[in-house]
């Protein structure tokens, strides 16, 4: 184990012990009690106490389990035809099972692929009230499903078995919730946050998104992959893309945060992008050219529109307990302008399932209250700063918090 994660670990459970000890008068427990006073107050900055909330209890561990997957739909032309093949693939759907422990929404999770459907699977997550980052990546090399003719998608040319292809999706979102005084996207996706009062927020975001499906068939004709000798001896494809997001989230809870039900979504323009495909040569026509080459490729249309979506719940059995269950799909496609080298439609969708069971603990608010009562108080919290526009504005779309 790298010695940073070990010393984080032994801090974690030093503090978790404190927190748990029943002598709250001791010098050592009021220091952490008004370290964490701070936190809160931090973490409360510029938010409408009447919407957001904080939990109780501030220590969270949590029994994760993720279903992660992707629907591919891939179309090339024939060389010299105006008949058009398609890929109707899909991964076999992971199963990880994991945990999550952490301070007021600070911490750290594992998962474990129980089903060993990914080569590789990293999903990490940044977020404060009006501000996130969000990176996914899986290697899968376990793509299947139909070669098709692409005007009657519904007619089976052939099964795809796995492994033939491979595909690796990378996704780096930044977003901005332009209304974090009432709004905030953690109350439903990590319950760091209770929202006690139905509140919306128009969102924007930068993304880059990333695609590469590459070819892994062993067996040949005429020293061309069979899966890229179907494919007009394409290889891989590969694109880089920047897109700018605008959209929408909602948290709905009709019973003062008890339940919390979320939805948002997003249109991504892509208005940069970057891609190449790999061509394998035949060999026995001209042995002087290596055998791939790698060109690029334009897209048909300079900028166009994607997107992603998200819905959750989250339901607070308790002070002590919640679950919640959120899911996510993004949209990544591009379509070539067509040439004699490449005549390319591809979309991609990457999809993926929480579901979480967790609980809280450490020192109540009553008790820290009554642990620092002869302290002298921290100054006043400032006041948010009133607003001229329309309430139902500043509930459900905009707030000049910050």
């Amino acid at each position: 184990m790298p010695e940073m994660h070990r010393n984080r670990y032994i801090v974690l459970l030093l503090l978790l012990a404190w927190s748990l000890t029943g002598h709250a008068t001791s010098k050592g427990m009021r220091f952490f009690y008004r370290a964490g006073e701070r936190i809160d107050r931090y973490l409360l900055q510029n938010v409408d106490t009447n919407y957001i909330a904080l939990p109780e209890h501030s220590w969270n561990l949590a029994f994760t389990t993720t279903m992660v997957g992707t629907n591919l739909n891939y179309q090339t032309r024939l060389p010299g035809t105006t008949y058009r093949i398609g890929l109707l693939l899909r991964t076999t759907p992971s199963v990880d099972l994991g945990f999550n422990a952490g301070y007021r929404g600070f911490g750290f999770g594992y998962s474990w692929d129980v089903l060993h459907a990914y080569a590789n699977n990293l999903n990490l997550s940044f977020g404060g009230k009006s501000l996130g980052i969000e990176f996914q990546r899986q290697v899968s090399t376990n793509l299947s499903g139909n070669l098709v003719n692409a005007d009657e998608p519904t007619h089976s040319l052939g099964n795809i078995t796995s492994g033939l292809l491979w595909i690796t999706n990378t996704n780096l979102t930044a977003w901005y919730a332009l209304n974090s005084e009432h709004y905030s996207h953690n109350a439903a996706i990590k319950q760091s946050y209770i929202q006690k009062k139905s509140a919306g927020s128009v969102l924007l975001s930068l993304a880059y998104l990333h695609t590469n499906m590459s070819v892994q068939d062993t067996l040949t004709y005429q020293g061309v992959p069979i899966m890229a000798y179907i494919l007009d001896s394409v290889k891989s494809v590969e694109t880089h893309q920047v897109a700018i997001g605008l959209g929408y989230g909602i948290n709905y809870t009709p019973n003062k945060g008890k339940v919390v039900l979320h939805l948002a979504a997003n249109a991504q323009l892509v208005c940069y992008s970057i891609n190449q495909i790999s061509v394998v040569m035949d060999s026995a026509l001209n042995a002087n050219l290596p055998g791939e080459a790698m060109f690029n490729i334009y897209p048909k249309f300079p900028v166009h529109v994607t997107g992603n979506i998200r819905a959750a719940v989250s339901w607070e059995i308790c002070p002590w307990a919640y679950l919640s269950c959120w899911a996510q799909a993004n949209n990544i496609r591009f379509t070539s302008h067509e040439t004699a080298m490449a005549d390319i439609r591809m979309q991609n969708w990457n999809w993926q399932v929480h579901l979480n069971i967790g609980v809280r603990f450490g020192a109540g608010k009553k008790r820290v209250q009554k642990a620092l009562e002869d302290m002298t108080p921290l100054p006043p919290t400032p006041p948010i700063r009133d607003s001229r526009l329309p309430k139902w504005i500043t509930e459900y779309f905009y707030s000049p918090s910050l």
